[in-house]
This record gives structure tokens, sequence and C-alpha cells, in this order.
């Protein structure tokens, strides 16, 4: 999309152009208030793609300070591996830059608790990775919520699941406690928090278990979260050793709402007091239709922020409370003391890459594309 209003776009630079760097990327495009200056990225593929995407050239940084020298950025944007978020940030804050950080916003929370702090009294916008609340399926569920269709809400589970813990090789950044403390609770966990925090209020963690036998990793292979938020109890199940499932299930005295992503579905149940099964609706034809790419609408508000040099709606002060509520978790929960599944692990990876060697074969995708990536 090209830029439509009377004022500039914003210039910018990126760190870490591949992976999900070319996701945001495709959000920045959509938004129509930025212009790409350059990139940072080791990799020559992702600067050349960038450049192809992107349709201009691309200047190549060689470093962070270099990016950050350059007096023709205006924003930085963050979407490199998590244990680097941080540290990347301070460079581009310090340098007087507007920035963006994709979730979760670190791994150091002290650190990113001054980061965000410091942002807040400069006047630096700080940008915050959470494009969740904005989708089209979450938007919906605010609008049932907040109608008092559900009458008052009794309880909340939520979900979020992958198989990475399997199928990542084992020296991969995600198993290193130090660069991705809690596991997938850390990398996609974090943004049901966020959801929940948004939807019902804040609130904290009150028990929770912790599994670290099915893996070899260092890091948590699974959570099991008992928390209250805005006055509703909440279940989180978050594990990196279970199939792909986002999803949340809220009860209310008057009916439930069932969510799930990837597909998106949401389905309701009346309530009824006669007693009996009641029937669950299909309601997935009740999710607006997605008129742009997704997070465009939160670029856009990012890009007034960097005008105004204001915070914008979603900020850094989102991210670090929610990474707070996860190292309350790492903090209470306790582990549950198993027989080692080493052994199950290492079965596991070996089926997934001999099936992806055979898709390479064939010229299937593999799996691996799939994955969540953040």
């Amino acid at each position: 999309m090209k830029h439509s209003t009377n004022t500039p776009p914003i210039r910018y630079a990126i760190a870490g152009a591949g992976g999900y760097g070319s996701c945001r990327r495709a959000a920045i495009r959509a938004s129509g208030e930025f212009k790409i200056i350059g990139a940072l990225d080791p990799n020559d593929d992702a600067i050349a793609s960038t450049a192809q995407q992107e349709g201009t050239p691309v200047r190549r940084y060689q470093t962070m300070e270099e990016l950050c020298a350059d007096p023709l950025v205006e924003a930085v944007f963050i979407s490199t591996p998590a244990h680097l978020h941080v540290a990347l940030g301070w460079q581009a804050a310090r340098a007087g830059k507007a920035v963006f950080i994709e979730k979760p916003l670190g791994h150091d929370l002290e650190e990113c608790r001054k980061l965000v702090e410091y942002c807040e009294v400069n006047r630096i916008p700080h940008g915050h990775g959470f494009t969740v609340p904005s989708l089209p399926l979450w938007v919906e569920v605010k609008r049932i919520l907040e109608s008092g269709l559900l009458g008052t809400i009794v309880s909340v589970s939520v979900a979020s699941m992958s198989t990475g813990g399997f199928v990542y090789p084992p020296d991969n950044w995600r198993f290193f406690k130090s660069k991705n403390p809690g596991g997938q609770l850390f990398q996609c966990g974090i943004h049901k928090i966020d959801l929940v925090r948004r939807l019902f209020g804040d609130g904290k963690w009150l028990a929770g278990y912790v599994r670290q036998d099915m893996t070899p990793a260092e890091t948590d292979d699974g959570y099991v979260l008992l928390g209250e938020f805005g006055g509703v109890p909440v279940t989180l199940h978050s594990h990196y050793v279970a199939s792909y499932r986002h999803a949340m299930e809220i009860y209310g005295t008057d009916g439930d709402l069932f969510v799930s992503e990837c597909a998106d579905k949401l389905e309701y149940k009346k309530t009824d007091l006669a007693g009996g099964f009641e029937p669950v609706q299909d309601w997935t034809e009740k999710i607006p239709a997605g008129d742009e790419e997704s997070g465009a609408a939160d670029m856009r508000d990012f890009a007034d922020a960097v005008r105004e040099r204001r915070q914008p709606v979603i900020s850094g002060r989102d991210g670090l409370k929610a990474l707070e509520l996860i190292f309350d978790a790492i903090r209470i929960a306790k582990p549950i003391a198993l027989r080692p599944q080493n052994d199950l692990a290492a079965k596991r990876r070996d089926e997934f890459h001999a099936k992806e060697a055979k898709l390479e074969v064939s010229g299937i995708p593999n799996d691996n594309a799939l994955l969540p990536v953040g």
C-alpha cells in the first residue's frame, strides 16, 4: 500500500529482516506509513529478499551501531531472536530512535523494565509486537464480552501449545534458559497472557506446575497455571510438547464462548436453566472479514506515535506487564518429578527429521515452515 497521508512516511530500518521480520515488514508495508532505509541481518538471502519484497534498494548494515548512527533512520524495528531484543532496543533508544520490539520484550526482566522506563521518561516511542488483540477473531470476542451476552464470567481456560520441543534442533536458542526462560510460555504463551489481561483485567498467578522431563532441553517443557484476572479465575496450559493449539474457553452464567485460532473458529452455547444438554452453535461466520494485512492498523498507530513523540496504543509497557507475569509463573510453578522421557524426545526428533528429509526430496515444503516463529 502506498503512503496515503499528507505527512511524509516514517523512515525505518529493521534488525532481523528475514524470518518473522518478513511478516513484520508485510504489516509495515500494508500500513502505508513507512519507508524502509536499511536492514541488519547475517543472512544474505534475507537481505536480497527484503529488497525484492520492498521494491527498493535496501542499505545493508554490518552492525547495530552502524544502523543506529544512520541519520536517515527515524524508527528501528527489532525482529531478532528474543534474547537479543533488549540489548538492541537499548542501542536504538539511546540513539534517540523510536523503537518497535517483537514479543517477548526480552529475557532479562530488570533490563526490560529499565528500557521501558527510559523510553517513557525521554518520550521515545516504544511499540511492542502484540498484534493478536487486533485480529478480527479477538475483536469479535471482545465485542461479545462487552455486550454482556455471556452474563457474569465464571472462569476461563486458555491453551498455547506446539510441538517445538520435539522438532527444533537441540542447539536451537529456544532450548537455553539464558535465552528463552519458560520455553513455550515465554515464546507464545505470552500472547495469551496479554489477551487475558486485555479481555478481563490485570491479575496474577496463584499456583502452577511445570514439566521439565519431556525433552533433554534446559528450558521448561510445559506449564499449567492458575490465576485471577479482573476477578475471573483463569487457567493457562502452555506446552512445547503437544499438538499445535491456541484457544480459549470462556464460561459465563448465561452462555459460553469457545475460541480457536489457526484456523479461526468461534462457537457459542446458551445456558438453558431448564436443564439438559445445550447445543453448541457455530458462530464462525460472525468473525468480521479482515480487509488488510494483519497488524497494519497497529503500524499506523505506531507511525502516528513516532510523529507525535508519544507511546503507541500497544506499547513497551504492555510487553513489560506480560513479561512480569511470565517470570512470576516461573517463580511459583512447582516441578513435577517424573521418570525422564529423554528417549521419547530423541525418538520424536528423529522421526521429524526423517519425515523432513523425505519432504525435501519430494519438493513438498516441510512441516518446520508451519511452526510458530518469534
